[in-house]
């Protein structure tokens, strides 16, 4: 997982990654295949393979804008206006630290409770 920021996965790879994560979890817990397992991972204090790869982004991304010299900071910036509408965890730079993992975290509530 740490090297999940720099990837560009297809959303047909991160669902076998969340399959396969999803698997695991059922075998732990005696789930049958049939049976969804979002609401106990968010129970647990846990996130689904999607909402993992979301919050290390979001990390990766604030300590590259937060940390780097002048020349790796002027390619994010580059990075950044590049990818801005089509990336949504580029639009928590804005927020806290605190603010942007809660995002994370809302989202994964959110897509509990749908």
């Amino acid at each position: 997982m740490y090297a999940m920021p720099a990837l560009r996965l297809t959303a047909r790879q991160t669902g076998e990654l969340n399959a396969c994560w999803n698997n695991v979890i059922r075998r732990l817990f005696g789930f049958n295949k049939w049976e969804s397992v979002s609401a106990m991972l968010l129970g647990l204090g846990r996130l689904n393979i999607n909402h993992l790869i979301m919050l290390r982004r979001v990390k990766f991304y604030r300590h590259l804008l937060h940390s780097c010299g002048v020349f790796l900071c002027d390619v994010f910036s580059m990075f950044f206006l590049d990818n801005f509408k089509s990336d949504c965890i580029l639009r928590t730079m804005f927020l806290s630290k605190s603010d942007a993992i809660n995002s994370v975290w809302q989202a994964i509530e959110n897509y509990v409770t749908v």
